[in-house]
């Protein structure tokens, strides 16, 4: 039986313990909250917490309702407060050491065979599934730490006026040895994309099972609406060193386009400055909701995601079903999706790759490549990953 858990609970990780508990396989779902239906329509009433009811219905997935489950309600209670409070980054940590220090415990059942859990927060369950005796699945859902922490480097020398005084990302949290030990302590590591495998292999002479990810399908593509003629491109991601922005804008800018829009849909990790002197044609959204995404998506003539160093990218799946031909670089799943003029990959900080790219795909809009992308899309199944995992774990029960 499999100790499955994960810190918060997202799409990935509730189709991955879904898989399990299909099987007749898992022994329980470690993870923080769980929420119920009336705890949501309790947050929702309460003045101020609408937000916060909304994030927090992520974390309920139906078909695990009935599912085993061992959860800190509590404690969770107290961080949703907290986080009002202005709690940051310190609180995530929270939640996996909390998923860590009780699966360690719980690995003690008679019936476990091996522990399933994430990076950063799979550590003290592995070293205790290791007394015992039981295997150790460990899940990358993004490429492995030590490559980017090369990467990094790189980039922040490469993009210094870029960057706001913090730096390309806060090192203040972050558990590199933690990270290592999973990785050596681990039997078994499933990701989801051939770009994470590869950054592991690196480092690390480990079997690395590729189990990428699918998508709900909206029962049928809405119609998209009519256009004027311009031309609209749609990043969707934090705007950072790490997704590839800088390189992008850099490029919109040397083309020079009069009759192109290109939107930044995503938080913002760059320098203040660069937001107040984006080039023509760039209009910057900020973060959205799923819902306005997804009519962003249906706007737009192609979907585009420039990064350095990612996991699968599930919003490119999300812009397929949405019938958005996508430009995506290597170091994201689009290598590992059929193969499809909907999508085209190209390497990342490769400038003239991507002007080429762009011209393309500004030169292709009026191809009719919406029932294309929705076709590449349908083939990424949800129940495909549950599978994938079925499989590869099968050993371990």
């Amino acid at each position: 039986m499999i100790l499955f858990g994960h810190p918060s609970g997202n799409p990935n990780s509730h189709h991955a313990a879904l898989a399990h508990w299909e099987a007749d396989s898992l022994e329980a779902f470690c993870v923080p909250w769980f929420p119920e239906k009336w705890e949501l329509t309790l947050l929702k009433s309460i003045p101020g917490l609408k937000n916060e009811a909304e994030r927090l219905s992520r974390r309920r997935f139906e078909p695990l309702a009935k599912a085993p489950k061992v959860q800190g309600k509590v404690r969770e209670w107290g961080r949703l407060v907290r986080r009002r409070l202005g709690g940051g980054e310190g609180l995530s940590y929270e939640a996996n050491d909390w998923l860590m220090k009780t699966m360690a415990k719980e690995c003690g059942r008679k019936s476990v065979t091996a522990v399933h859990s994430y990076e950063d927060c799979s550590l003290w369950q592995f070293e205790a599934a290791k007394r015992l005796g039981k295997g150790c699945i460990y899940d990358m859902p993004i490429g492995y730490y030590g490559w980017w922490q090369k990467k990094e480097a790189e980039l922040a020398k490469k993009y210094r006026e870029w960057l706001p005084p913090e730096g390309i990302s806060s090192s203040r949290w972050v558990r590199p040895e933690q990270k290592r030990k999973e990785m050596e302590l681990a039997d078994v590591v499933i990701t989801a994309c051939s770009f994470a495998r590869d950054t592991i292999r690196e480092f690390f002479d480990k079997e690395v099972k590729l189990t990428p990810y699918g998508i709900d399908l909206p029962e049928q593509m809405d119609q998209k609406p009519m256009r004027d003629g311009v031309f609209r491109l749609v990043y969707a991601g934090t705007a950072s060193v790490r997704k590839g922005t800088p390189l992008l804008l850099e490029a919109w800018r040397k083309l020079g386009w009069k009759d192109a829009e290109l939107v930044l849909a995503g938080s913002w990790q760059l320098a203040k400055p660069v937001e107040k002197r984006l080039p023509g044609g760039v209009k910057y959204a900020g973060q959205l909701s799923h819902g306005q995404l997804m009519n962003l998506f249906r706007e737009s003539d192609w979907m585009i995601l420039p990064s350095n160093f990612e996991g699968y990218g599930l919003v490119i799946l999300e812009a397929l079903a949405q019938g958005l031909p996508v430009l995506a670089s290597t170091a994201t799943g689009a290598v590992d999706l059929p193969k499809s003029e909907a999508v085209r990959p190209f390497e990342p900080e490769n400038p003239d790759q991507l002007a080429e790219v762009l011209i393309r795909a500004k030169a292709d809009r009026d191809k009719s490549l919406s029932q294309e992308a929705r076709r590449v899309a349908e083939r990424c199944s949800w129940k495909a990953y549950r599978n994938k995992v079925q499989e590869v774990v099968e050993p371990l029960v």
